[in-house]
């Protein structure tokens, strides 16, 4: 063999360890896709790959290229917020019953209207004000709000809204990829991200698994700061200018009110609780913490020094069984009796009633005489009143 030769030879090694090399990586990092990787998430490190959503041709499948059928932007589905359904209502966002017990909660209670006779008149509660009205039209999310349109309530954004009027699609650092860092979009103007972590992304009732519990208590968001502030960027007027006429928002809870949350169990035994184990999902707060570095989805205790309330304390981002988000029936003085939907309400079906609080009965958790969760801060319950 002559020196050539084996100079060819040993070129020839090294081409075939670094293809060897090459296939090695390749393959780890499939597995990492496949096997759902936080790394390599789909909508992380610039979103994993673009048919995901879109479809090059219009012609998904064989069909035939038509002017309509997919979405704009060569979507796969119909529209933007069915292209994002396609995967995230298995995640718990649109169920068929109800059962999406995540933070954000399931938009299925926009489908929802519940009506009901009240002191003499007739009352209900309308899908179009239990959240976010989405259009996902696959998913039979097709309607804007009846009243407000497709205008923000105390803001200047005004278009119809998709998971994308709030989240970026392709990807960003921010939690659970929301808007933000100066980001615009139709009149909103988004500040930076809030700071915040999430348990994870399946939520369904019927998921178990650590990884696919529904939040609760012990599993749930665990929020710094900043959410409120956020939230402004489509609702402006609800956090700035409004004075006493709005409730604050983003803002330090005093002495008292921690001392209140922290000791308030139920209507019935509104002092006994015990600080350690004071988290109540129904009624989050923020830490205050500007880092995520001490975040705890786990954790029990209730507030401290710097904690503070904001919007998510009394609403849900996406929808609820209830008007306007709440994360309980507002209009109710008992919840335990008076808490729509309930039995014999127009409009329920299924397990509407137990899915409203997230599989939890109001009598069973709390006791018979359970008044507004306002009561977690504001301790009225001691003031008397009809089950004072």
């Amino acid at each position: 063999m002559t020196g050539e030769d084996d100079k060819n030879r040993k070129e020839e090694e090294k081409e075939m360890k670094l293809i060897k090399l090459v296939l090695v990586i390749m393959a780890v990092a499939v597995m990492t896709l496949v096997l759902g990787g936080n790394a390599l998430a789909f909508h992380e490190e610039g979103v994993a790959y673009c048919a995901g959503c879109h479809t090059m041709h219009n012609s998904q499948d064989g069909q035939a290229i038509v002017e309509s059928g997919q979405g704009g932007y060569l979507l796969r589905q119909v529209d933007g917020g069915s292209t994002c359904l396609r995967c995230h209502a298995e995640y718990g966002q649109r169920t068929q019953t109800g059962s999406g017990y995540g933070g954000g909660g399931d938009f299925y209670w926009l489908t929802k209207t519940f009506t009901w006779s009240a002191h003499g008149h007739e009352a209900e509660s309308t899908g179009d004000s239990h959240g976010h009205n989405i259009i996902a039209a696959d998913f039979g999310l097709v309607k804007t709000d009846g009243k407000l349109g497709t205008k923000a309530p105390g803001g200047d954004y005004n278009h119809e809204l998709s998971c994308a009027s709030c989240h970026d699609p392709h990807g960003n650092e921010n939690y659970l990829l929301l808007r933000g860092n100066g980001d615009t979009f139709h009149g909103a103007d988004f500040p930076d991200a809030p700071i915040a972590v999430s348990p994870g992304r399946v939520t369904n009732y019927l998921s178990t698994s650590n990884s696919k519990a529904p939040v609760s208590d012990t599993l749930h968001p665990a929020y710094g700061s900043g959410m409120s502030a956020w939230c402004a960027g489509c609702h402006t007027d609800f956090i700035n200018g409004i004075g006493s006429r709005m409730h604050p928002a983003d803002v330090e809870m005093n002495s008292t009110y921690q001392t209140n949350y922290n000791y308030y169990v139920s209507s019935s035994n509104p002092q006994g609780g015990n600080p350690n184990a004071a988290y109540l999902e129904m009624v989050p707060f923020q830490t205050g913490d500007t880092t995520t570095d001490s975040l705890d989805t786990k954790s029990t205790a209730g507030p401290g020094a710097g904690a503070q309330v904001f919007c998510l304390s009394c609403h849900r981002a996406h929808a609820s069984a209830f008007p306007d988000a709440g994360r309980w029936f507002f209009e109710s003085e008992n919840l335990s009796e008076e808490s729509h939907p309930m039995a014999g309400d127009g409009g329920v079906t299924g397990d509407d009633v137990i899915n409203s609080y997230y599989g939890q009965s109001i009598t069973s958790r709390f006791g018979e005489n359970q008044r507004s969760l306002c009561n977690k801060c504001h301790l009225k319950d001691l003031q008397g009143g009809a089950h004072g």
